[in-house]
């Protein structure tokens, strides 16, 4: 079963180019490598097998194929930064990356794939490591702004982002057309991806994104908590569809992302829930960006 899937364990610091280690959260670290085209190959086949595992654990599905397609084709020579995420013992238990790119002209980041396995989700993990990618890349260029690309059909990734940077900052918007440049942004993005003829322009819904996957993307249908928009992605978003996200950002969105992420004290509760079932949303999930995974 994919959530027994073992992951290999590795020590990032020994491979052929040591990573760039960094506090989050919590005792918890990001091994990051700025350059991973630098790796050796040997180096590219261990972290391979450490995303696989992860990959399984965290998607609850055989992602193995997409995988290996993708570090078929360039993967480690093509993405700008790759990072794992370490549990206090040191041991993976996420991993994200991006892309450094200009579409439509623009200054743009594309976030590459990214997780992390159920046990560690309540951390806030894969916010962390995103506000991490973010603040690093938009405060070089503060005030020229940057356009932030992802691909989802996880519902709670679309939400969190509109709760951490602000409805206003992201589309598509159910209550605004695409403006012009968010719809040649998300075209140029989608031409690189290969996703050119199944984009709309109208809904940046992109129809068959994950036709490379043999089987399913999620062992679990994702949802967000917000009924309208779970209904909205069950309807509309196929089961290799995805929803382009982009979101225009600079210093000042960043700001607001980062006290959306500060840590605040909670109220004293009143009274036990009345209910404590299974959460509908990944635990970890109002802080935005990226509660669950996207591959």
């Amino acid at each position: 079963m994919p959530e027994k899937t073992r992951i290999p364990y590795l020590k990032p610091d020994e491979l052929s180019v040591p990573p760039i280690m960094r506090p989050i959260r919590d005792g918890y670290r990001i091994a990051r490598w700025n350059s991973p085209a630098a790796l050796e190959p040997s180096c590219r086949d261990r972290l391979q097998a450490t995303l696989l595992g992860l990959a399984a654990r965290a998607f609850g599905a055989d992602h193995s194929d997409y995988w290996r397609a993708r570090v078929a084709s360039g993967f480690f020579d093509q993405i700008s930064c790759l990072a794992l995420i370490l549990d206090p013992q040191g041991i993976p238990v996420g991993w994200g990356g991006y892309h450094r790119r200009r579409f439509a002209s623009r200054r743009a980041l594309y976030l590459d794939a990214a997780g992390v396995v159920p046990a560690h989700r309540r951390f806030g993990l894969s916010s962390a490591l995103t506000t991490h990618f973010l603040t690093r890349e938009i405060l070089t260029h503060p005030w020229s702004g940057t356009y932030v690309v992802l691909r989802t059909r996880n519902p709670a990734v679309y939400s969190g982002w509109r709760k951490g940077v602000g409805a206003a900052h992201v589309f598509p918007r159910r209550d605004q057309h695409v403006p012009p440049d968010i719809a040649r942004v998300s075209w140029d993005a989608a031409k690189w991806l290969g996703d050119g003829p199944g984009l709309d322009p109208d809904t940046l819904l992109i129809h068959n994104a994950y036709r490379m996957f043999e089987g399913r993307i999620y062992g679990v249908a994702p949802r967000s908590g917000d009924p309208e928009l779970d209904a909205y992605f069950a309807r509309e978003v196929g089961p290799k569809d995805a929803v382009m996200v982009v979101a225009r950002m600079n210093a000042l969105t960043l700001a607001r992302t980062l006290f959306h992420r500060s840590p605040r004290p909670r109220r004293p509760a009143l009274a036990p829930p009345a209910h404590e079932g299974p959460p509908t949303r990944p635990s970890g999930s109002p802080e935005g960006l990226s509660p669950r995974g996207r591959p």
